[in-house]
């Protein structure tokens, strides 16, 4: 069956509202009902396009992470990068990726910590592949120098990539629990260039 432009515009709206509320109370929280009085949209229409709730936050995370997974493998697979210039250009995949993702630091770290079927699946089918590629990147970095060899790769990109998520996820409930003075200061460029900066240098005076 041929979609309409108003059916699609119907099912973007299903996803972007589905985002909001997952992000905001977990995938357990919320009720395919949640959704469909968010969206102004009848409840059949959300098995009509995915089935399920289920497969309405597959569909919605695999359409968030497909850009950002085949950013890296191209950065990756690119032998004519040098290996420098492909760990910077990590940072600023993930800046530009969250600076047009900026709810999915959130529903990300949310997943992360829980341990349900979902987030298993969450787990294997897009963490599981977004790290192997940004292990590679660790590796061939640290094998030409460009970054320490005193810890093992994956040390170093689980603490960059756990720094990144802590302070663009966490900036949210910081504000809203502790208050300004405990929220790092600037944009999801600034925060990010932060995180490179202590990376390169560290924080030893």
């Amino acid at each position: 069956m041929r979609l309409k432009s108003t059916d699609k515009n119907v099912k973007q709206r299903i996803l972007r509202c589905a985002e909001l509320l997952f992000t905001e109370k977990g995938y357990s929280n919320t009720s395919v009902r949640d959704v469909c009085r968010y969206a102004n949209a009848n409840i059949a229409l959300v098995n009509y396009y995915f089935n399920s709730k289920e497969e309405l936050y597959k569909e919605l995370i695999k359409s968030k992470t497909k850009p950002i997974i085949k950013k890296l493998k191209e950065v990756c697979d690119n032998k004519e990068i040098a290996p420098k210039e492909k760990f910077y250009l990590l940072f600023s995949i993930y800046e530009d990726f969250y600076r047009v993702n900026y709810h999915l630091p959130q529903l990300i770290a949310r997943e992360i910590v829980t341990n349900t079927e979902i987030s298993r699946w969450f787990h294997k089918n897009i963490i599981a592949k977004e790290l192997k590629l940004v292990k590679k990147i660790f590796e061939v970095a640290q094998k030409n120098n460009v970054i320490t060899n005193r810890y093992d790769a994956v040390t170093l990109m689980n603490f960059s990539m756990g720094a990144m998520m802590f302070i663009l996820a966490g900036s949210t409930m910081t504000r809203k629990v502790l208050g300004r003075e405990f929220v790092i200061k600037g944009n999801i460029k600034d925060k990010i260039e932060k995180i490179k900066d202590l990376l390169m240098n560290g924080i030893k005076n």
